[in-house]
Order: structure tokens, then sequence, then C-alpha cells
């Protein structure tokens, strides 16, 4: 059945985020120079059917993203207030099947290694809502949409692991994720700028694209390292 194979693909992308299996997947975010560690960055996996469509909008208590793509993909927010270990500031995803049938979509919000939420939907064209914190939710009215809306998108061979230094002019972010991976800047401050690293499998270049307000600015591929800044 579709279900199964959904929860199949989903189990597998589980077990690849266990810390034992990958030494350290999850959004982490370390201290850059003399500066200390910092919480995870709210992180949502986009999982199940393989390839299906999905549309989205991210919330957090500032702005939205709209967010189109396809199963897999993680999706982070960078620069979202993080205080006491956690992702306290609210968070929310609402993510729509673009497909007639019944192919499954699971949506999960990972802090670090624990997955604190996750919703799943097999209906015709469904709709999964998750967030971090139902009792502050912080969305209504609705917060506006991101401007600027400055986004990076990481592709590559599936679950490839990299480490990204993200920056704008004030504030830097050590990073360690899986492709295909979206960034979200919540508020950046000039220009931004990344170098990011394969270090797994290098199984082909990482393929990298610099939006800005939905266009693309910027474009870069290679690997190891791939270095882009936005002009």
């Amino acid at each position: 059945m579709r279900r199964v194979l959904g929860w199949s693909l989903m189990g597998i992308i589980l077990t690849l985020m266990t810390p034992g299996c990958n030494n350290g997947f999850g959004a982490f975010q370390i201290g850059v120079g003399n500066t200390p560690n910092r919480p995870p960055l709210a992180a949502f996996r986009v999982l199940g059917q393989f390839g299906l469509q999905f549309s989205a909008v991210v919330s957090d208590a500032d702005v939205s993203w709209n967010v189109s793509g396809a199963v897999p993909m993680n999706i982070i927010v960078i620069n979202n207030e993080s205080v006491a270990g956690c992702t306290c500031s609210p968070v929310r995803l609402i993510a729509t099947k673009q497909s007639g049938g019944s192919e499954i979509l699971s949506v999960q919000f990972t802090s670090g290694f624990a997955v604190r939420e996750i919703g799943s939907t097999s209906d015709p064209y469904g709709v999964v809502t998750i967030q971090n914190n139902t009792k502050t939710p912080g969305f209504s009215p609705p917060p506006p949409l991101a401007n600027p809306d400055v986004r990076l998108f990481i592709r590559g061979a599936i679950t490839e692991r990299f480490s990204g230094l993200f920056e704008d002019s004030q504030t830097a972010f050590i990073l360690d994720d899986r492709a295909p991976a979206l960034f979200l800047f919540d508020h950046p401050d000039g220009p931004v700028d990344a170098s990011v690293t394969q270090i797994q499998n290098h199984l082909g270049p990482l393929d990298i694209d610099l939006l800005l307000n939905g266009a693309v600015v910027e474009h870069a591929v290679g690997g190891p390292t791939v270095i882009i800044r936005q002009p």
C-alpha cells in the first residue's frame, strides 16, 4: 500500500537522523570565533512519498514564507529567536499536497536530534499543520511575508551531509544538515553569504541557489566546498 511505502521511506530517513548514524544531523549551531554555541535552529522535515509535490507556508512570530518543492526537503529558519537551549519563538508550517492521489505527506518539527512534533496526511490535496508551541502560536493575525525574502536552496545527492557558515553583516551561524535543504533568513542585516562543505560521501557536486524576493541572484556549483555571496 502507498501508506506503507511512504512510512517506510520516512523510517529510512529517520534512521539517518539518529546521532549514531550521522554524527550531528539536526540544524545545530556552533560558536563562531570566540562566541558560544547557540541553540538548534527551527527545522522542518518534509517526508513521505518520494517526489511528491507540495506547497507550504512557513511562519515565525514576525514573518512568513511561501515555499514549494518535492519530498524530501529540509526547511530551516535562520536567525529565529532561540533561548535556553530550545527554539522558543513560535514557528509553524502548513503544507499542502499538490496531488489528488493517496500518497502520504509527512512533516516533522525537529530541534537538534529530537523530533518534537509530527503530522501527516494521505488525503487528496491534504493539508498538514505543525508548530512548535501550541500554547503560544503567535500567528493571529498571520505575519506578513518576509521582505526582503532571502533564502538559500542547497541541492545535491539525497541526504548528502554538509556543514556551512551562513552569515549576514552582523550574525554568523555554523550549521550541519543534509541536502536538499532550504534556508530561510529572518530579517537579514545586509547581504548574505555562505560557505558550504560536503562532509560525507561526495556523491556529486553541491548546487546552490541564492534567491532574493523569488529571483535567483546568484548560483554556484561545485565541491567539496562551495562559496556563494549575495550581490
